[in-house]
């Protein structure tokens, strides 16, 4: 860090120096014009060697980018090395043409492969056509620029050959092409690219601006060197050479705030402006000129598609996300929201018109032992064809809905024998799923709560409980059963007294914390998910079994206040700017008492307001407003990050108005984006609707180096899950930090997650270690 700054103060400082010596010229002409040529020398030599330095030093597509940016500085200098033996050593004016021009002319196009091939995530989710026509767009009104300013000056200029006309239009046109790659790959990049391309666009403007410069003062016979213009030359040469010392693996840890995805929307009009004002200078002076005249129609079109064009995407994009609100990607049958709805209406019509209503809960015996085995993705597989299954076991006036991991669920609305619709569910899951990794066995335990027409009115909430209730009555019953709910039937979980004990450990604030890392798209930490595990009879619970049970027994609130405090205490041994994330549960916000308590807890910790996030889930939003989103309010006053967990399609609506700091991509998003392109590309748009509202936007339960190519791709800022790292204990946090300021772990993902298997005792791949306390499992 030290000695990137001083070389960029040296470089400032040399420029500078530069700059006063071609002004006041201390050594006469001839002196200044040698150190002209010495000093262009010079700075194309420190961008060259630099920049194919960083991509020997890089991998991947950097690499590539680097050496062709360094190779076209390092053209740039050949041409260079020409020119300076003409003028410095034979002392007589360079020829034009010359090989010093091939030199020269090689840049831009060597530069521009260089943009092109960057790795960034430049068009992750944009449609070729928007791209296109923003090309064409900067392209022409660049042209317009060029054409008023310098290209018809060259043109109407003919030389003494037709050699030297082509060379001197040579170097604009290089120029408009440089430029216009310059501005799509900046006006497209996410926030971490783009900061890094600014070095490199910056220089590339500057060499831009100096080349035309030189064709237009060439043609019209006032360009010697010690002409100003060559100071651009000179600073452009030492922003490449700094940027490539900059661009370095470890970046600083820059605050994650946002350059909004307005960019991308805007920047391509601030050529176009430039262009129309050239061109209606143009025509002011040179009305008959036909050619500027097309070039200003073809930008007022280009103009009128472009806006047509980012129209009509964002209305197939709100198509597509309204189609899938309500619908699970993977299997596509009806998601929790759908379902809920429907239970919602069919409750009404049971208060009014005395209709029974049925709900199964099905959940598939020993699904995660096939994750185990095999693979998510064949857990996928087999999911798909579970819930071909069910739809094809039901009635059409039935409902059938994934709720969400190997859990799904049916309702029954009228009247039809819910004993009779388990029975075809379970013979239809008798057969093996035949799945690429081999043939599965698979098994489901169904609970039946039925509300008959006689029956006082429940809620959704009572009913969908009743259900759970007796689904895991089935399992500890006997696996692959049904059981009908009944009045006096508690789910003990793995024993009757689970619950006691539940409630035993969380009255003494026996409740462990793991935290698993947040990491941004740039490598560095963002900060860490604080999550709940709980340990029974010396085996630790799965949350999604424990949890219902503690909200079952109205002890969420308490779960919720000592993971809270657990948090806010081991953020307290962490570096000032790590952010520490608690899943904080609807009826918790709701409670008028809970800002209070998180104010106390914070002034307790030492720790400020602003590294503490809040995580919501989306479910809880869509289902509550007043209190929940009024202690939002009044947290997010006292500088307190507000995150929506979960986040899917189904709150769209209400992203707007509550304006999150943070959006946590719902994981089955994140999941489908590994089987097609168009998930990838609601991904990439969501990502850009939580960008428009300043929101950061993390994608949860990365898995797969695929997944995490996809979240980045697609414009997410910060990633997590167990590519990255596994839920540890605040020593592996302590660590973890550790090996981050030593820079040993960021950006590489597999070293991060190395570094916490190595010693975490929750790591899912080990054999032993696993600690009572905390248990090796899944958020």
């Amino acid at each position: 860090m030290r000695t990137r700054l001083l070389v960029a103060a040296s470089c400032a400082a040399l420029l500078a120096l530069f700059v006063v010596d071609l002004r006041i010229q201390p050594g006469g002409e001839r002196v200044t014009r040698n150190v002209d040529d010495i000093a262009q020398l010079l700075a194309a030599t420190f961008a060259a060697v630099l920049g194919l330095r960083r991509g020997v030093r890089s991998q991947g597509q950097a690499r590539t980018s680097w050496l062709l940016i360094g190779l076209a500085a390092g053209c740039w200098a050949a041409g260079e090395a020409v020119w300076s033996y003409f003028e410095v050593i034979a002392d007589v004016d360079t020829p034009f043409p010359s090989l010093a021009d091939a030199g020269y002319l090689l840049f831009p196009a060597f530069a521009a492969a260089g943009l092109l091939v960057w790795p960034s995530r430049a068009f992750a989710g944009r449609g070729r056509t928007r791209v296109a026509l923003d090309a064409l767009l900067i392209s022409v009104s660049l042209f317009a620029l060029s054409w008023s300013t310098v290209l018809s000056e060259v043109y109407r200029a003919h030389g003494a050959s037709q050699l030297a006309t082509v060379v001197s239009l040579a170097y604009p046109a290089g120029d408009l092409v440089l430029l216009t790659v310059v501005t799509i790959v900046i006006s497209y990049a996410h926030n971490s690219d783009r900061a890094r391309l600014a070095w490199i666009g910056a220089g590339l403007v500057a060499f831009a601006v100096a080349d035309s410069g030189f064709a237009y003062l060439t043609t019209v016979g006032r360009y010697q060197t010690g002409n100003l213009i060559d100071a651009c030359w000179v600073a452009g040469f030492l922003i490449l050479g700094c940027g490539a010392l900059r661009d370095t693996s470890h970046h600083e840890h820059d605050a994650p705030e946002q350059v909004t995805a307005r960019t991308a929307l805007l920047l391509p009009y601030l050529p176009a402006a430039v262009g129309t004002v050239a061109a209606l200078w143009r025509l002011r002076n040179s009305p008959d000129d036909v050619l500027i005249m097309a070039a200003a129609g073809v930008i007022v079109l280009m103009l009128v598609v472009r806006q047509v064009v980012v129209q009509m995407d964002n209305r197939r994009l709100m198509v597509r996300i309204a189609h899938q609100a309500r619908h699970d990607e993977l299997t596509g049958l009806p998601n929790r929201a759908l379902f809920m709805d429907r239970l919602t209406h069919a409750l009404e019509l049971h208060s009014r018109n005395l209709r029974g209503v049925t709900v199964l809960l099905l959940d598939l015996d020993d699904f995660k032992s096939v994750n185990d085995t095999l693979g998510h993705t064949a857990g996928d597989e087999l999911l798909v064809s579970v819930g071909e299954r069910l739809r094809a076991s039901v009635r059409s006036a039935d409902t059938v809905a994934r709720l969400g991991g190997d859990e799904f669920a049916l309702l029954i609305e009228d009247g039809g024998d819910p004993g009779e619709a388990a029975g075809r569910i379970l013979a239809n899951l008798e057969h093996p799923v035949r799945l690429n990794a081999g043939s599965v066995a698979i098994g489901a335990s169904i609970g039946i709560a039925t509300l008959e027409h006689h029956e006082a009115p429940v809620t959704t909430t009572e009913l969908l409980a009743r259900a759970d209730i007796a689904m895991y009555g089935a399992k500890r019953q006997d696996k692959g059963g049904v059981r009908r709910y009944f009045a006096g039937l508690t789910d003990d979980g793995a024993g009757v007294d689970m619950p006691a004990a539940l409630a035993t450990d969380l009255a003494v604030g026996r409740l462990g914390v793991a935290f698993q890392p947040i990491q941004l798209a740039d490598g560095n930490l963002y900060g860490f998910e604080a999550l709940a595990r709980w340990s029974y009879r010396g085996r630790a619970m799965p949350p999604a079994q424990f949890l219902p049970l503690a909200r079952r027994l109205g002890k969420l609130p308490v779960v919720d206040h000592l993971v809270l405090r657990a948090a806010l205490a081991a953020a307290s041994g962490w570096a000032d700017d790590l952010v520490v994330s608690v899943n904080v549960d609807g009826d918790t916000l709701a409670d008028p008492t809970f800002v209070t308590r998180v104010r106390a807890l914070l002034h307790h910790a030492g720790v400020p307001a602003r590294r503490l996030a809040i995580e919501v889930l989306e479910t809880s939003l869509v289902d509550r407003d007043g209190p929940v989103l009024e202690t939002l309010g009044e947290l997010r006053a006292m500088g307190v990050r507000m995150a929506v967990d979960g986040f899917g399609y189904s709150y769209l609506i209400g992203l707007h108005n509550l304006q999150p700091d943070i959006v946590k991509i719902d994981r089955r998003l994140t999941d489908a984006t590994e089987r097609t392109s168009t998930t990838t590309a609601l991904l990439s748009g969501i990502t850009h609707l939580a960008h428009q509202i300043g929101a950061l936007v993390i994608a949860q339960s990365i898995e797969t180096p695929i997944q995490l190519a996809n979240a980045t791709d697609s414009g997410c800022d910060a990633v997590q899950g167990f590519l990255l790292g596994v839920p540890g204990d605040p020593a592996g946090c302590l660590d973890l930090l550790r090996r981050h300021e030593l820079g040993d772990a960021a950006p590489h993902r597999a070293t991060i997650a190395a570094a916490i298997n190595d010693q975490d005792p929750m790591c899912p791949k080990c054999r032993t270690g696993h600690s009572a306390q905390y248990g090796a499992l899944a958020p």
